[in-house]
C-alpha cells in the first residue's frame, strides 16, 4: 500500500508539524525512518521528553497490522505533501497538513463551502435549495458537514447528482453528528469524497474544529455565508476566508432578525458580495463555468432504467426510439422513463424528446 509507513509514523504520535520537520531535514524514506525510530532520533526534532516517551511506547504496543487492515477495509488513499494529487490550495494555509486520508476520489477542481448556523431557519433552507443545485454543477461542495446548513448543502447537491466533499474532524470512519449517518452512506454511495487529516482511531476533540475548518477553507475557491450570528463559527470562518483572500458571498437578511442578520454586516462593509440567485455567483467565474471539469455523478440506477439512461445520454430519444432500440414493451420503457424523471435524471425538451436533466 502506498505511503503506508507515513501512516505508521502519524499513528504513533508524530504530528503533521513533526512530519514536516523530519522529512525536510532527512533524505531517508518513510520506511527507513520508521525502522530507525528511537529516543535519540526523536529528540533531534522534539524537545518535549514526555511526548518522546509516549511515542516510543506507542511504537512498541501499536498493532500496525490492524492499521493496514482498516485502511484496506475503508479503501483509504494516503496522500502526502509533494504527491501529484496533493491539493495545491492547501499549501497556502497557515497550517498545511503533511498527510491526508481520503476515501474515494478527491476532485481535482475548485470547490465551494456553504457556511451557516446549525439551527438552520426556513429562510436559510430556502436559500440553499435555490442556489446550491446550479452552483454545485460547476463547483463541488466541500464542508465540515456540521448539522444544519452544511448538511443540507450536501443533501441538496446529492439530490442534483452533483459531487460533494466532506472534511472530517476525527478519524475518517467516525460519523458526527450521528444524525448524519444516512448522509455519510449516501455520500460514499454517490462517489463523494471523505477527507481527514487526523490519525487512525482519532476520537472527536473540540480542538479539532478550527483545524478542520482551516482545511475546508483551504480547499474552497469561495464561500457562501447563509446565516450567521455575531460570535459564531460562521463569522470566524468568514474572517479566515478574508485573511486567505478567498471570495466571500452572502445573502441579505431581515434587519430585525438579530440572530442571523450579521450577513448584512458583511455586505455593508463590502467584505462579501450580495447574492440573491445562483448567477450572482457563477457570473464571477465565467471561464470555470464554460470549461468546468466537474461532471455530474451517474445516478445509482440499474436494470431497464440504466439501459434507458445510457441511450438518452448518447442522443435525445422518443419512446418509440427507445422501444425499438431496447426491444422492450411500452410498459417497461414507460415505467423506466417515469422513474428516471422522478429521480431528476432526465426530462422532456420542447420537441417532446427525452434528454438528460
Amino acid at each position: 500500500m502506498k505511503n503506508l509507513h507515513y501512516v505508521y509514523l502519524h499513528s504513533i504520535g508524530l504530528t503533521q508539524r513533526d512530519l514536516f520537520l523530519i522529512f525536510e531535514n532527512s533524505t531517508l524514506s518513510a520506511k527507513e525512518i520508521f525502522d530507525i525510530i528511537s529516543t535519540s532520533f526523536l529528540q533531534k526534532f522534539i524537545k518535549d521528553t514526555k511526548r518522546v516517551s509516549r511515542i516510543i511506547e506507542n511504537l512498541q504496543c501499536m498493532r500496525f497490522d490492524k492499521i493496514e487492515a482498516i485502511l484496506k477495509k475503508l479503501s483509504v488513499d494516503v496522500i502526502v505533501y509533494g504527491d501529484e494529487l496533493y491539493p495545491q490550495s492547501l499549501q497556502n494555509i497557515p497550517h498545511t497538513p503533511f498527510i491526508l486520508y481520503v476515501r474515494w476520489v478527491l476532485p481535482q477542481t475548485e470547490m465551494f463551502w456553504v457556511v451557516g448556523t446549525r439551527k438552520i431557519s426556513s429562510y436559510g433552507k430556502s436559500v440553499i435549495e435555490k442556489i446550491v443545485p446550479d452552483v454545485s454543477q460547476v463547483f463541488p461542495i466541500v464542508s465540515g458537514w456540521a448539522a444544519g446548513c452544511d448538511s443540507l448543502a450536501h443533501k441538496t447537491a446529492l439530490q442534483s447528482w452533483n459531487k460533494t466533499v466532506v472534511v472530517i474532524w476525527t478519524w475518517i470512519d467516525q460519523v458526527y453528528p450521528s444524525s448524519n449517518a444516512a448522509l455519510f452512506e449516501e455520500i460514499i454511495k454517490n462517489n463523494g469524497a471523505l477527507i481527514s487529516i487526523f490519525p487512525v482511531w482519532e476520537p472527536g476533540n473540540p480542538y479539532n474544529f478550527p483545524i478542520r475548518n482551516e482545511i475546508v477553507v483551504g480547499l474552497s475557491k469561495w464561500i457562501l455565508v447563509v446565516e450567521a450570528q455575531e460570535k459564531s463559527w460562521s463569522m470566524i470562518t468568514a474572517a479566515l476566508c478574508l485573511d486567505l483572500w478567498k471570495d466571500l458571498f452572502t445573502v441579505p437578511w431581515n434587519i430585525f432578525h438579530s440572530e442571523s442578520a450579521w450577513t448584512n454586516i458583511l455586505i455593508q462593509k463590502w467584505e462579501a458580495k450580495c447574492v440573491v440567485q445562483s448567477n450572482d455567483i457563477l457570473e464571477e467565474y465565467e471561464s470555470q463555468v464554460k470549461q468546468s471539469r466537474h461532471v455530474k455523478i451517474i445516478p445509482n440506477i440499474s436494470g431497464k432504467e440504466l439501459e434507458v439512461y445510457s441511450l438518452i445520454s448518447r442522443e435525445e430519444q422518443t419512446i418509440d426510439m427507445l422501444i425499438e432500440s431496447l426491444d422492450s414493451t411500452v410498459q417497461e420503457v414507460t415505467l423506466a422513463l417515469t422513474l428516471l424523471e422522478l429521480k431528476k435524471c432526465i426530462k422532456k425538451n420542447i420537441q417532446g424528446k427525452y434528454i438528460l436533466s
